[in-house]
C-alpha cells in the first residue's frame, strides 16, 4: 500500500488528467456556439495540464529518491 502522501499525488494526477480530458474532448465540443465557454474550457484544460506536469515531476522525484512507497 502507498503512503498517504504518495497516494495523494497519484490520486490528484488521475483527477486532473480526467478533468483535462473532459474539458478537451467533451465540454469544448458541448460549448460549440459559445466562444466564452470554449475559451473557459481551454483555459481550464491548460491550467490542469500544467498541474499534471507538476504532479508527474513530483512523483518522478519521489521515485528517483526511492521514496515512492
Amino acid at each position: 500500500m502507498l503512503k498517504n502522501h504518495n497516494h495523494d499525488l497519484v490520486h490528484a494526477l488521475s483527477e486532473k488528467n480526467d478533468a483535462a480530458w473532459r474539458y478537451e474532448k467533451e465540454y469544448l465540443k458541448n460549448a460549440e456556439g459559445c466562444e466564452y465557454c470554449q475559451n473557459l474550457w481551454r483555459q481550464l484544460a491548460e491550467d490542469d495540464n500544467k498541474h499534471i506536469e507538476l504532479l508527474k515531476e513530483e512523483i518522478k522525484r519521489h521515485i528517483d529518491e526511492e521514496r515512492f512507497d
